[in-house]
């Protein structure tokens, strides 16, 4: 959205991806058009580039990723570009010796991650993804959406290309460390439930001033890795 000062305001589901495009946007390429078929990026230079968007995989609480085809219009490549929590991705995208110990530090300092990848894909290889995946959403209810994300698994999420882990900020709002403080008074009992990793938990609430910091923390780690992280 652009303001009358002639600034842009981003829009989107999550403030990660707002702070992404926006980081995009000072390094010299910035999203200038968006809807539901294409998007335009521009290089500081003044360059264009157009994406046809093929489809797009929403992100669910349970997949804990989402991920988009496009296809650049002027040289035809098609690209499947995802992004996910760090240990859902880390069995996506190809072997490396970074990743774990990088979202383990950025974590640690309170940070959210996410885990971006991608990988090309062929004409036929879309083609073959393309004739499975209808194929799939022609199926009764009770078996499309199993029948979908296992031909998602099998064509796109192998092998993904690490392209990037990204560390984001997530700012306390305002009275945060008052109004704890006010219940504490109060003798009320406050416990943080999170899907976020215990490091990044532990630096909340330490930052929120829920536990002081040499205060002993009991972590209840997840026994199964379907499920969140609880502390």
């Amino acid at each position: 959205m652009t303001n009358d000062d002639g600034t842009v305001t981003y829009q989107a589901s999550s403030p990660d991806e707002v702070a992404i495009v926006q980081w995009t946007e000072s390094v010299g390429l910035r999203l200038i058009a968006r809807d539901r078929t294409s998007m335009t990026v521009q290089w500081k230079s003044g360059k264009t580039i157009t994406f046809d968007i093929l489809s797009i995989f929403p992100f669910t609480s349970e997949s804990k990723r989402m991920g988009i085809i496009v296809r650049e219009r002027e040289t035809g490549v098609t690209t499947f570009v995802q992004k996910g929590a760090d240990v859902v991705m880390s069995r996506i995208v190809q072997s490396n010796d970074w990743l774990d110990e990088e979202c383990g530090n950025m974590a640690r300092e309170g940070l959210r991650t996410l885990v971006v990848g991608r990988k090309r894909l062929s004409d036929s290889a879309y083609a073959e993804f393309e004739k499975r995946h209808r194929a799939a959403q022609l199926l009764g209810a009770d078996q499309r959406a199993d029948e979908i994300q296992s031909v998602v698994e099998k064509y796109l999420e192998t092998e993904l290309e690490l392209l990037a882990l990204t560390g984001v900020e997530d700012k306390l709002q305002d009275d945060v460390k008052s109004t704890l403080e006010l219940m504490r008074n109060a003798g009320i009992k406050i416990w943080m439930l999170t899907g976020d990793k215990i490091e990044t938990a532990t630096n909340i609430a330490m930052s929120s001033k829920l536990v002081s910091r040499n205060q002993y923390i009991h972590q209840v780690a997840k026994c199964r890795s379907d499920l969140y992280d609880v502390c």
